[in-house]
């Protein structure tokens, strides 16, 4: 029997069995959506800076693509305005446009190869071939231009997802070509090998290392490495006839060997010779001045009419500041270098290095001197796109305190000239129909007569893409201004 205060319980309905289990599966699909739907979107929108560019990479940059709409840095507000509103105007002409993407660092991290001052002209030159090429009739008339912005971010890290974003573009952009790339790194190989894989066309503005010719579908407006290591050896054989080597070993970086084994090619003979072991250091690793300190007595020793050094212009200016500790100071060094795109006056440092009996030249990227010193080796639109009299749209006139002596915004107005003029070359092209493919076909004829007419020279074009002995200024490091301009060499002068 039963204790009295134990109570007859009755038992539960079935329906509360089906009550309990229902709230279950009401509590599983919450936990479900939270997880799945919830977090992410949240995550997303942590990540999110705007639409087409998110937040990626240890140093959350805000990467991918834009139209000018999103502005990755304050200094380049200006100018992504300027392509905003140009690409606006394109819209709303109601004609065939083409898109060319400029794909580039713009948004830099501390110890960066890059200067902002280098990604701010790049994006100016490009503007300046987009509102020539849209409002003149230089190259043609149609189909109009489109820039994209695409930001890899600093060292081209997040190349894959902005490659990955531009590969997915609808059709109605119409994507022909990109441009930009600026750095000899494995990363840039690596995106523009990817988008070659997927038939778009790259012409890079600032890209020197001989590598990159090897992948189908690529052309660069800028000199070779080789081209600026044997115009350096041209122009320093008639008074020179020994070298010394400083080369970095980076391996990632594939601008220095190209550089080293031109310059010696060119420079060798029977009454020219490279003296002493090439001196290495690793632009990777941490106590690069050290090294460059310990390089002086060899250096010294070898006694050389030049010092050749391969190697980043960061890095030459660490060098350069070493040269003041060289225990031969009474004798007179020159040193030359890859391309140079010095932003301005060299700081203390480097001042106390050339102070002390040395003189530092180096063929640049192109230079405004040249227009006027050699006007015959230049077309006069294509110098027009930057300074000519009473201009309202050339670069002076739109970027008045900007400098042009560095090369970088007339090899970036070239670069993309170079896709306006192979896709209004194509004979029988109906604009609204201009492809991608079609610039690659383009490409094969622009060589000869067809050379484009680009503002730091013509630019005829082998079967690898590169520049045939492309014309290159020497220019000459001064102590308080910007470095200065010597001559005109060729590399197989």
């Amino acid at each position: 029997m039963s204790r009295r205060d134990e109570r007859i319980r009755p038992p539960r309905p079935t329906w509360s069995k089906w009550l309990v289990a229902g709230g279950g599966v009401v509590l599983l699909v919450i936990v479900l959506v939270a997880v799945f739907v919830v977090v992410p979107a949240i995550s997303l929108a942590g990540r999110t800076c705007a639409d087409g560019v998110e937040k990626r990479g240890d140093n959350a940059e805000c990467t991918g693509l834009t139209d000018g709409g999103y502005v990755f840095a304050p200094d380049l507000a200006s100018v992504e305005q300027r392509i905003r509103a140009e690409n606006d105007s394109v819209a709303a002409s109601g004609k065939p446009f083409v898109t060319i993407a400029v794909f580039l660092p713009m948004t830099l991290t501390e110890n960066d190869i890059l200067s902002p001052e280098w990604v701010r002209h790049q994006l100016e030159g490009a503007y300046i071939a987009q509102h020539r090429a849209n409002t003149t009739q230089s190259w043609g008339s149609l189909p109009l231009v489109r820039l994209l912005l695409a930001n890899p971010g600093s060292h081209l890290n997040q190349w894959e997802p902005v490659v990955n974003a531009l590969l997915g573009l609808p059709g109605t952009d119409r994507l022909v070509a990109v441009t930009g790339i600026g750095l000899s790194l494995e990363t840039a190989h690596a995106a523009i090998q990817r988008l070659s894989d997927h038939r778009i066309p790259v012409v890079a503005s600032h890209l020197a290392a001989d590598e990159f010719s090897e992948i189908p579908g690529f052309l660069r407006v800028s000199p070779t490495s080789s081209t600026y290591g044997m115009a350096a050896a041209s122009y320093v054989k008639p008074t020179a006839h020994t070298a010394t080597i400083v080369q970095d070993d980076n391996a990632a970086d594939l601008y220095p060997k190209t550089l080293a084994t031109a310059f010696t090619r060119r420079f060798a003979d029977a009454d020219h010779r490279i003296t002493g072991r090439t001196e290495r250091y690793d632009s990777s690793l941490p106590g690069v001045e050290n090294t460059f300190l310990q390089m002086m007595p060899n250096i010294c020793g070898d006694q050389p009419d030049v010092v050749y050094f391969a190697g980043r212009e960061n890095d030459l200016t660490a060098f350069v500041t070493q040269l003041a500790q060289r225990p031969c100071l009474d004798r007179h060094l020159t040193v030359l270098t890859g391309d140079l795109a010095q932003t301005g006056p060299p700081g203390p440092e480097m001042r106390r290095g050339l102070e002390s009996n040395v003189t530092v030249l180096a063929p640049g990227l192109a230079h405004p001197q040249a227009w006027t010193s050699e006007p015959n080796a230049f077309n006069k639109a294509a110098v027009a796109s930057f300074q000519e009299r009473d201009c309202t749209d050339c670069f002076e006139a739109l970027f008045p305190k900007e400098r042009l002596d560095d090369g970088v915004a007339i090899l970036a107005h070239d670069a993309v000239l170079t896709v306006v003029w192979a896709i209004r070359q194509i004979p029988r092209a109906v604009p609204a129909q201009v492809t991608a493919q079609d610039v690659l076909q383009a490409k094969n004829r622009l060589h000869d007569t067809l050379a484009v007419p680009g503002a730091s020279g013509m630019i005829s074009f082998d079967d690898r893409g590169d520049p045939v002995n492309k014309a290159v200024p020497i220019l000459r490091v001064r102590l308080g201004d910007t470095p200065e301009f010597v001559q005109l060499s060729a590399p197989l002068s």
